[in-house]
């Protein structure tokens, strides 16, 4: 039986229900634009499926769980590529992880991956008949609780997806949370994906499960204040303040514009050389004409013989200086001088002293001196 059609006529929990009722094993392909995703059967009941079959989806969440190694991860990727059979199943058959962790992966995937395709608004559909699941690892699902469970996750979708309204959302650490933070394991594990630069298309591949579990954590998260969607007030907010605060710290502050007109130059008001008053001549000047004459340019050399100007003194002549003559600090008394004998000739004056000749000697100083010797 060939059952194929679009998902605008027939909705796709009424296929499920089909599929379910008739027992069918296979699977069931859905295509929109490049999306392209599938839902396996076994005898009525699924047993898992992709939303994007290009993907390891079930080996995507043993890996975000932290269930594998590096070692056993290789060796069940050589083991699905030689198998032609999906790495979760080889992980499973080389005994690389825990078997009932393996089965609770498996279930919840399969809750998530039809939750994914009932929020495709359209899109067709076909069943593949006898189609074997990959990644079967032994774990089935009733279609009715898969479905009731699916729709109450879109039924609380809308608050979430408000919170974070898109797959290229970027969130970051909340700087300065409004109350003590209170986390779990799960909650911690998430808030390590978070750098700020990450969009919660990246943090769901990361984790490897479906939209609605990882989303709704990190709704959680943004409603409680400890993450912020597309940072509007987070780290790039603060990283950003402190840049504007850096240019006043080194200076570099916008200057706010010059409202003054500007200072036009000063005119050029130099006088020709031939309209300049002489300057008064001065020592250096004078200093300078004993060196010799520095050529000057032919243009300003006038035409005829050149008469030497005459020199003249710049410094006059300092005149000798003048000194008073010195006054004795004691004038000397008149001394008479002797007269004659009677009758005789009028004798000439003796002969003044060296000592009377100097005005510079104190007489009266000198005699006192002399008499005050000869009392000792």
């Amino acid at each position: 039986m060939r059952l194929e059609g679009s998902i605008d006529a027939f909705s796709l929990p009424d296929i499920f229900s089909l599929l379910s009722m008739t027992k069918k094993t296979g699977g069931l392909h859905l295509r929109r634009d490049s999306a392209h995703g599938v839902v396996w059967f076994t005898t009525g009941a699924l047993t898992g499926g992709a939303s994007d079959v290009s993907r390891q989806s079930l080996a995507r969440r043993v890996i975000g769980a932290g269930l594998v190694g590096d070692e056993e991860l290789q060796t069940a990727i050589d083991r699905a590529v030689a198998d032609e059979i999906g790495v979760g199943r080889a992980l499973q058959q080389g005994a690389s992880i825990d078997e009932g962790a393996l089965h609770d992966l498996a279930s919840e995937h399969i809750v998530d991956t039809v939750f994914d395709l009932l929020r495709w608004p359209e899109g067709d559909f076909a069943f593949v008949v006898d189609e074997a699941n990959p990644d079967d690892v032994g774990v089935s699902r009733q279609v009715d609780e898969v479905v009731t469970e699916a729709r109450r996750r879109l039924d609380v979708w809308g608050d979430v997806a408000a919170t974070v309204p898109s797959p290229q959302t970027t969130l970051s650490l909340a700087p300065n949370p409004a109350d003590d933070p209170q986390i779990s394991r799960d909650e911690w594990a998430l808030l390590a994906l978070v750098d700020g630069r990450r969009t919660v298309g990246d943090i769901v591949g990361m984790c490897g499960r479906g939209d609605f579990t990882v989303v709704s954590a990190l709704a959680d998260l943004v409603g409680r204040g400890l993450l912020r969607a597309d940072d509007a007030d987070g780290l790039a907010a603060v990283t950003r303040r402190h840049d504007l605060l850096a240019k006043v710290e080194r200076g570099t502050a916008a200057v706010p514009e010059q409202t003054t007109a500007p200072v036009e130059p000063a005119p050029d008001v130099t006088e020709p050389e031939a309209r300049r008053p002489a300057k008064a001549p001065t020592q250096s000047d004078a200093d300078a004409a004993t060196d010799e004459p520095v050529a000057k340019p032919l243009a300003s050399v006038p035409d005829g013989p050149r008469t030497p100007a005459p020199r003249t003194e710049v410094t006059p002549k300092r005149p000798e200086p003048f000194l008073p003559k010195r006054q004795p600090e004691h004038p000397e008394e008149p001394v008479a001088m002797p007269v004659a004998a009677a009758g005789g000739a009028g004798a000439a004056p003796a002969p003044a002293t060296s000592i009377e000749r100097d005005p510079s000697v104190n007489k009266s100083l000198l005699l006192r001196l002399i008499a005050g010797v000869r009392g000792l």
